[in-house]
């Protein structure tokens, strides 16, 4: 039985009295001996936890100094509180089928706080949430997965190897332990053991009802299920537990959980408008250009970059591993931005080039005090650094077989090259840079027109690019005469389409234009 006192604090918890005795709560005294027993004049409230009829460990709880203590029944069997739930036929077949959820909380009130509201299929974990924090204050981190768990040497958790069969039978757990962060920690280690895909959180109210004693009274949030039954009625204890969300699984997402995205604006290039309707750049696009040698592949990506930075303020960065910088790159750069021969640039003409040159971009090059070569980490790591400083939107890899390549033994060419595009894309995603790779192509017989499954090594260069361009002689007849051809565009339409566009090569500036055939 409850002595008055301690059925008066389970009333100002906002809790049943009525509820606490069904439940076997019951005051008690200690004897001299250290033993408990039960004494409707003791001070110590005893909270029984059962399993079927049978009262297999009891909880202690009782105030001192001021001061808050518990004990629980010495060597008695670990188990959850209301464990019955899991034990009882009827309850077990909802929870098996999913139709009600187990409801896992972190105290004994807010286990009947829940209750109270309408469930019973709710239980507690016996001994409170573990520290959130070390010894120096420090975040203690939960992994993700049960790797590291030992269930020989899980002693804080060892209520759930106890009861472990009927918790693996559950379809659905609802996490609704404290919100502060040791709950934050046991909640994620319940998660750990339980499954991520099984379980579901609750977010509590962010009304500031509860007067705080350790702030003179001023008002927080509820951290428990028993604070919000108290301050704000079980309506809202529903209303959080029928509103839990997935817990989040790495690598799987809601629609709900990205961000609102426009489609990035697609960008023409202006050399022709055929060219303009089939082919498109854009901010994460991944580019792969290839060619035979000497029909100006690197000269129209270059061409390219400086369009895009003349119409549309693309900053560029660029590793040319065949072509210095100086004269040869920035003469082309130049050239493409003045669009004449560089025999007619005046002062001016040329002042004006080279100010723009230095204005949009930037080359990823071999400097004599690296003791490193150029390889893919090295380049994303720069493009990476002029992304964040100067706003960089493209990089251009010409070519691809200039960079140094750290294949493990192990590992096949195919491969290694699979890994490496995939960590472009990865970039290209997530910094908003459109990524261009110029790629040469496999030695061919002279008629023979190169593709995208033409380039050495691997066929990821053709199956993996947003889009894909071949830049081809076109017409023996005529020299100047040039295709380009685009046999790769993933977002068909919007970005472009497949297709062969008429070009001539001007030998004269060394660049492409409208067709003069």
């Amino acid at each position: 039985m409850l002595n008055e006192r301690h059925a008066k604090g389970i009333e100002d918890r906002g809790l049943s009295v009525e509820l606490a005795a069904a439940m076997g709560l019951y005051s008690a005294r200690r004897l001299r001996d250290g033993s408990i027993e039960a004494d409707l004049d003791g001070n110590i409230l005893a909270i029984p936890y059962w399993e079927g009829d049978q009262e297999v460990n009891t909880k202690y709880r009782w105030q001192q100094d001021g001061q808050r203590r518990f004990q629980q029944r010495k060597d008695a069997v670990k188990t959850v509180y209301n464990a019955n739930v899991l034990l009882g036929e009827e309850t077990m077949s909802r929870l098996e089928i999913g139709t009600d959820s187990l409801i896992w909380t972190e105290g004994e009130f807010d286990c009947q706080a829940v209750l109270l509201s309408g469930y019973d299929t709710c239980i507690s974990v016996p001994d409170g949430a573990p520290p959130a924090r070390d010894k120096n204050g420090k975040l203690i981190p939960v992994p993700d997965d049960d790797r590291d768990i030992d269930p020989e040497d899980d002693d804080k958790f060892s209520f759930m190897s106890h009861l472990m069969e009927p918790i693996m039978q559950v379809k659905h757990h609802i996490i609704a332990t404290d919100g502060d962060e040791p709950g934050g920690r046991l909640g994620k280690e319940l998660v750990r053991r339980l499954g991520a895909a099984k379980c579901f959180w609750i977010e509590y109210p962010k009304d500031e009802v509860v007067p705080d004693k350790k702030r003179d009274g001023k008002l927080r949030v509820c951290k428990d299920m028993n604070e919000v039954k108290k301050y704000l009625g079980p309506e809202k204890v529903r209303e959080i537990i029928d509103n839990a969300k997935p817990w989040p699984v790495s690598g799987l997402f809601r629609l709900s959980d990205y961000p609102e995205q426009e489609i990035p604006a697609m960008c023409e290039i202006g050399i022709s408008e055929l060219l303009d309707q089939h082919m498109k750049f854009y901010q994460g696009q991944f580019v792969v250009c290839t060619g035979i040698p000497n029909v100006g592949k690197s000269t129209f990506i270059n061409q390219v970059a400086v369009l895009l930075a003349k119409r549309h303020k693309w900053p560029v960065a660029i590793f040319s591993g065949e072509k210095d910088v100086k004269p040869f790159l920035a003469h082309e750069l130049m050239t493409a931005f003045l669009e004449k021969d560089r025999k007619a640039w005046t002062f001016e003409e040329k002042k004006r080039a080279e100010g723009f040159v230095q204005r949009y971009f930037q080359f990823i090059d071999y400097d004599e005090s690296m003791d490193t070569e150029i390889d893919v980490e090295f380049l994303l790591n720069r493009a990476a650094t002029a992304v964040f400083r100067d706003g960089v939107k493209m990089l251009i890899i010409d070519p691809w077989n200039e960079l140094e390549h750290n294949r493990p033994m192990n590992v096949s060419l195919t491969e290694y090259v699979g890994k490496m595009i995939k960590k472009l894309k990865r970039f290209a995603k997530q910094f908003g840079v459109c990524v261009v790779v110029v790629a040469h192509p496999t030695k061919l017989a002279a008629e023979q027109v190169p593709g995208l499954y033409s380039i050495s090594d691997s066929a990821h260069w053709a199956n993996k690019p947003d889009l894909g361009i071949v830049v081809h002689g076109g017409d023996p007849e005529n020299p100047n005469a040039r295709e380009i051809i685009i046999p790769k565009v993933r977002l068909k339409r919007i970005a472009g389409n497949t297709g062969t566009v008429q070009l001539s090569f001007n030998e004269q500036t060394g660049l492409f234009v409208k067709p003069d055939f």
